[in-house]
């Protein structure tokens, strides 16, 4: 596989058993995610144990081969990046030396809980289909998601296996960060319980003994945290609204009212 100057592509590898790799060196940066299977990862003489959902980052040039287990052969998904994209004064240079820093190169990562895990193995899925479907940006796309992934990794999010942190109030921690990021967004909580591998059910009840919230309430509270944010700035109720994820100005109001016990116009009185 060849990727052009400055840019991403993203690969699958579906190893047939009994398929045996060559060790080699590729022209292009890998972050590779452990998709099915179990193996290992040759280097420099060594050998690191891989499995199911780990997550590797491996630069350019760097000899190794990925050697299966006879049961279970690999399945790997790949983001490959051009070198010039990681160059020192380059677009991903300073948050690439920090992701390669925070796990000694060839040893496996996985995310820090199972929501982590799940969001990381999400991008590799949404590239898979945005280089399908190479409908017009989508080179673009594919930088854009390359590069939020190596953000999360390096904001520790990405952490060797034996320090994982797979409880799930730790998953349940990573919904609330989450939210906190995008409050503003449809949110169904089924589908948050299941990014951490949780019933509804047991998924509620943590995430209201870990906020002291509902998740309805806790993503309100954030909204019109912001909404007030957005009208000092503004001065703009319908624009503060719909920016803080409100799509009915009536229900906008009565929320802005019982958290903060004011109109939005009485609010912006008072500023």
């Amino acid at each position: 596989m060849t990727v052009p100057h400055g840019q991403v592509r993203i690969l699958e590898s579906h190893h047939a058993q009994g398929f045996e790799m060559a060790s080699d060196r590729w022209p292009f940066h890998k972050i590779c995610w452990v998709a099915l299977g179990s193996g290992q990862l040759e280097f420099a003489k060594q050998c690191t144990h891989i499995q199911r959902d780990d997550f590797l980052v491996l630069p350019a040039n760097w000899e190794h081969r990925f050697i299966d287990s006879n049961a279970e052969p690999l399945t790997l998904v790949i983001f490959c990046l051009d070198e010039l994209l990681t160059e020192p004064g380059a677009a991903l240079s300073k948050i690439w030396q920090q992701v390669c820093a925070r796990i000694p190169l060839g040893h496996a990562g996985c995310g820090r809980s199972a929501f982590h895990r799940n969001e990381f193995a999400e991008y590799f899925r949404r590239g898979l289909t945005e280089q399908s479907a190479s409908l017009l940006g989508w080179e673009l796309a594919l930088f854009g998601m390359a590069q939020a992934l190596l953000i999360r990794m390096a904001r520790g999010y990405w952490i060797e296996r034996a320090h994982a942190e797979p409880d799930s109030l730790t998953a349940v921690r990573g919904v609330i960060d989450y939210l906190d990021r995008y409050f503003y967004r449809l949110q169904r909580i089924d589908e948050l319980a299941q990014t951490c591998n949780l019933s509804t059910r047991r998924f509620t009840t943590l995430f209201k003994q870990e906020s002291g919230r509902t998740v309805t309430d806790y993503m309100n509270y954030r909204r019109i945290e912001y909404a007030q944010t957005r009208l000092k700035q503004t001065g703009h109720i319908l624009y503060a609204c719909y920016e803080s994820g409100f799509d009915d100005v009536s229900y906008f109001y009565r929320v802005f009212k019982k958290y903060t016990g004011q109109t939005p116009g009485q609010f912006l009185d008072q500023i």
